[in-house]
């Protein structure tokens, strides 16, 4: 099994074989030592993953769907650097990489003077994100979604997967989710259909099935932006899927509340996430994702939400995902005591907690997708906003979504 300790080990050797590439000859061991290790490394995670995917987002390595944090180690600081310097947003390593061909890229990477495209590889892959986008057939420009006759009736499905799993039918519900993901994941392939068009969801479903919908689609939408593997993305658009599994316990007279909610009734909603991680822990889900981003969607990049946990390192970067695009929601819903917000004005509101509520590289990437979005048309106009999700107090900074 090959863990995240051991995918960031590959961007550190990957800093250490560029660093020694330019102080010693590709023949001296202080050179050599090194790259067998990365490479060994590297064969070793392309037999487990198939393709080996590295992404600069912000100022920080993504690889896999793992942000690497640790940025203060000087190769990889020196690293990211290097790359952004060459206009290198991600490199994509398939399985059989050569030796030889490693070390050629490692030179390349340490010649300056050698421009991006002037090579081509046989297992390495390298460019923008927007030129992978592109590769792969998509706008490039905003996300992309499917047309609404992919999602006919997933509503229903997914309100029945909800209900089931509460009731201890995991397997079989859980099927017909994978099943939801990838007809969503289908439609986001399709380059002719802004997101606006799969949200356009017409049938008028209760808000936690429509809302689960909505993030899911925007969360996988997030993750083909900066290239995460599409055998990961479902894994992690099945998680986003499940999210609000928790409010299923919540009695509806509080979801549903015209006013405002008391004290307690907040309590009681702020138990969801606890709650739902608890149920999905019964169940085999495929893996612990849709477990971990259940109990952490609502702690914040701050850790300001709740539940209130003890551990200070990061949360998982599918659980940052599936906040920002839950919040986002939120924001664009009818409510009892408001109306939806247009766009300008909740991505105004969602700017103030970059950083704070929201982890800065991936809610730039997820604003910058609105904005693209937006310059086409409004990228969730028409969206279904139903008004029964509940009021939270005014002392509340944000909804509860």
């Amino acid at each position: 099994m090959i863990d995240k300790e051991y995918l960031f080990q590959v961007i550190l050797n990957l800093g250490q074989c560029l660093q020694a590439a330019r102080i010693y000859p590709d023949h001296h061991n202080r050179f050599q030592a090194p790259l067998s290790r990365l490479h060994a490394r590297i064969l070793r995670t392309t037999a487990a993953l198939g393709t080996l995917h590295i992404g600069v987002l912000g100022d920080q390595f993504i690889i896999g769907n793992t942000p690497y944090l640790d940025m203060d180690k000087m190769f990889p600081r020196k690293l990211l650097r290097e790359l952004r310097d060459r206009g290198i947003e991600k490199i994509s390593i398939r399985d059989g990489l050569t030796y030889g061909e490693l070390k050629q890229f490692i030179l390349f990477l340490a010649d300056a003077a050698e421009q991006p495209g002037d090579r081509k590889w046989e297992c390495i892959s390298y460019g923008t994100i927007q030129t992978f986008e592109d590769a792969a057939g998509m706008s490039g420009l905003a996300y992309t979604l499917p047309r609404n006759h992919i999602l006919y009736g997933a509503t229903n499905v997914l309100k029945d997967v909800l209900s089931s799993l509460t009731k201890g039918k995991g397997s079989a519900s859980l099927k017909d989710g994978r099943e939801i993901v990838a007809n969503v994941m289908k439609g986001l392939h399709q380059d002719d259909f802004l997101i606006s068009r799969l949200l356009r969801l017409q049938s008028h479903d209760d808000y936690t099935v429509t809302h689960s919908l909505n993030v899911c689609a925007m969360v996988l939408a997030q993750a083909m932006r900066i290239g995460v593997p599409d055998g990961t993305i479902h894994e992690l658009g099945l998680a986003a899927m499940l999210h609000d599994v928790g409010k299923e316990m919540i009695p509806l007279e509080i979801l549903q509340k015209p006013g405002k909610i008391s004290p307690e009734e907040f309590q009681r909603i702020a138990e969801h996430p606890v709650t739902g991680a608890a149920l999905l822990r019964k169940i085999d889900c495929g893996s612990e994702l849709p477990m971990i981003v259940c109990f952490e969607h609502h702690v914040k990049y701050n850790f300001t939400g709740y539940p209130k946990i003890s551990y200070g390192g990061p949360l998982n970067i599918a659980s940052y995902m599936t906040q920002i695009a839950d919040v986002y929601d939120a924001l664009r819903t009818n409510r009892p005591y408001r109306r939806s917000l247009d766009v300008e004005t909740a991505m105004e509101i969602m700017r103030d907690g970059r950083g704070k509520e929201f982890e800065p590289a991936l809610f730039d990437n997820f604003i910058e997708s609105l904005v693209l979005a937006e310059s086409s048309e409004d990228p969730t106009e028409g969206l279904t906003r139903t008004a029964d999700e509940s009021a939270v107090p005014s002392s509340s900074p944000a909804p509860v979504n």
